[in-house]
């Protein structure tokens, strides 16, 4: 068998490290990934690489459709050659995880209604903790959720608990990315799962703090977004010095510099930031977004400015695609966004960039100094410290490794996690608006689509 990633020497050029596991990897038989591609903005625009993959076709183990290029987000960036490449093949190996986990056989499904599991004595999470939407959702026309309903079949998995002892059943279709709905057979479909709280990392430990931090990421954005607390926005100084070196290098001179706010949580720690770039105007996109999450507030303010430049790729790519597109039948409804595209080329308009704009106006604002220290423990204390502030502050949380053998032997491991006590990255057209979780971020406010793919 060929060497693993980790038996790699470690004086390895990282470039020749990445071109040997790209060589496992790409294929387009049957390769994990089966497409990449690489692209530069503008001359004029910042020198960032962005690069794409296609995973293999997991979609025929589903017995599904075949997607179409670009479905399942799978990208990566990088001021470095190297970094673009690399983070494309671990989304990869993050995709392909979420996906062959429902039918790997490690996570058998239990197809029994809720009723029934309860009679039995079995460990399962309660369906209050799954009624996500109001009525007045419910109601319209086209959307494409239902409530629980003790009575009908659902999936469940079984799942390790990181906040109590034991294990429980939770809904398959929200854990797992790949679970398909058995609408024939009675099946609700409760909300859509996501890939976010899903990571791959070369360790075990690394897998899982990103996972954690993924999940503590999408809940302070999706609760600033819909919520009422404030963003901070962020004045660059000492402290992000290597950022500030990085955008003097890799950044057009004329271009509109990147805004960074700072999008606190309640009870959870890390630093989640978002990054805003906006063009000039006139120029499209107007405005997008990236997220970015992590122990130090630099290194979060750097993945935010990588994200936020792949989803101004995106922007452009998604608008040229959309061109001949048959109308939906909810189109009238400018808030029936139901995918991850619609919603970023909706406000890279200059008109709808607005929304945005007011949102993030809605600030205060500090010196990078003066916000919280950053966390470099090791991993292990960093991840201990993650799983304790969710016991702490009562909030349930679930763990599955869904590593295969194939990404094992690529020296890979991956992690997945959720809460039914946080907020997940809804569909922009269907924000969870009777989660109880907004109540600690002043409330739900509005029903106007998130900006995040």
């Amino acid at each position: 068998m060929p060497p693993t990633i980790p038996d790699v020497h470690i004086g390895v050029d990282p470039g020749q490290r990445v071109a040997a596991l790209h060589r496992r990897m790409h294929g387009s038989l049957c390769g994990l990934t089966q497409a990449m591609s690489f692209m530069y903005g503008p001359r004029s625009g910042p020198r960032v690489m962005c690069a794409g993959g296609d995973l293999t076709g997991v979609h025929v183990l589903r017995d599904q459709p075949a997607p179409k290029p670009g479905s399942y987000h799978i990208g990566g960036y990088g001021v470095l050659p190297f970094e673009s490449h690399i983070r494309t093949l671990g989304e990869t190996v993050e995709r392909y995880a979420g996906y062959v986990a429902a039918v790997s056989g490690r996570h058998p499904v239990v197809f029994r209604s809720a009723k029934e599991m309860a009679r039995d004595g079995l460990p399962v999470l309660g369906l209050d903790a799954v009624r996500l939407f109001t009525d007045e959702q419910l109601a319209r026309p086209g959307f494409p959720f239902q409530r629980p309903d003790p009575d009908a079949p659902l999936g469940w998995i079984e799942v390790d608990s990181l906040s109590a002892p034991g294990r429980t059943h939770v809904p398959a279709q929200l854990f797992l990315v790949g679970y398909v709905i058995r609408d024939l057979e009675g099946e609700p479909w409760l909300n859509a799962a996501v890939t976010t709280g899903t990571a791959a990392h070369t360790t075990s430990g690394a897998a899982l703090l990103s996972a954690l931090h993924e999940a503590v990421q999408i809940d302070a954005a999706i609760g600033h977004w819909h919520g009422a607390t404030p963003s901070t926005r962020i004045a660059c100084d000492g402290r992000t010095h290597a950022l500030r070196r990085l955008l003097g290098t890799y950044w057009p001179a004329g271009a509109r510099q990147p805004e960074f706010h700072l999008l606190p949580s309640p009870d959870l720690p890390g630093h989640v930031v978002a990054c805003l770039l906006r063009a000039a105007p006139g120029a499209f996109p107007a405005i997008v977004v990236g997220l970015g999450v992590d122990g130090r507030l630099g290194r979060a303010m750097y993945k935010a400015l990588l994200e936020a430049t792949g989803v101004g790729h995106l922007a452009v790519i998604s608008a040229v695609t959309a061109e001949g597109r048959p109308v939906d039948d909810h189109q009238h409804d400018e808030n029936a966004i139901y995918d991850l595209e619609s919603n970023v080329v909706r406000y890279a308009g200059a008109d709808p960039a607005k929304t945005v704009e007011r949102r993030f106006a809605d600030c205060a604002q500090a010196a990078a100094s003066d916000l919280p220290d950053d966390d470099d423990r090791p991993v292990r204390a960093q991840v201990a410290g993650l799983v304790r502030a969710f016991r702490d502050s009562g909030k349930r949380l679930y763990h599955a490794d869904l590593t295969t053998v194939d990404i094992r032997q690529l020296g890979f491991r991956v992690s997945r996690v959720w809460s039914p006590d946080t907020l997940s990255l809804p569909l922009p057209g269907a924000p969870a608006a009777a989660h109880p979780r907004f109540a600690a971020y002043g409330g739900f406010q509005h029903h106007d689509p998130h900006p995040y793919p």
